[in-house]
């Protein structure tokens, strides 16, 4: 806690704009609407992507980059217009890197006390053999993760 009442007075919500992660983010509004949390929405450019896109796309690594960074500015400007909307204050990040190991940092880094994220993202095949990013998270924080299912 942060010297106050509050539980949670900084609530981190990874995105990727999936069902999963958007439901996260209604959680996540909740949970700060109650708890009169902050909110940091932050969405991270996989860089194992990057690598796979611009190989089979033929495409220069800062194309590539600037494709998803669009893509990802669009959808956390969308659920951060469905968030403002309340009392609760959001703020939105992108950062690059592997992905679970970003979360963590960030979380450390602007304080977080609570992540809320969606159960599953959209990682496909490479979900599969290295796992979710969810799991990699819940392995390593070091304060307390609440999942959110897309149903």
């Amino acid at each position: 806690m942060k010297g106050d009442n509050r539980l949670f007075a900084r609530i981190l919500t990874p995105v990727d704009g999936s069902k999963f992660s958007l439901k996260a983010v209604r959680l996540a509004k909740r949970l700060a609407e109650i708890q009169g949390s902050e909110l940091l929405l932050l969405h991270v450019l996989d860089t194992a992507v990057f690598d796979q896109l611009c190989r089979f796309n033929y495409k220069p690594h800062n194309e590539v980059r600037a494709d998803m960074e669009g893509s990802a500015r669009a959808f956390l400007n969308d659920m951060s217009i469905e968030i403002s909307q309340s009392n609760v204050a959001v703020s939105i990040t992108i950062k690059e890197g592997i992905p679970h190991e970003v979360i963590l940092d960030e979380a450390v880094s602007w304080g977080a006390d609570l992540i809320v994220m969606g159960k599953l993202g959209k990682r496909g095949v490479s979900r599969i053999l290295l796992g979710s990013v969810a799991e990699r998270v819940i392995e390593f924080a070091n304060l307390p993760v609440l999942l959110a299912n897309a149903f």
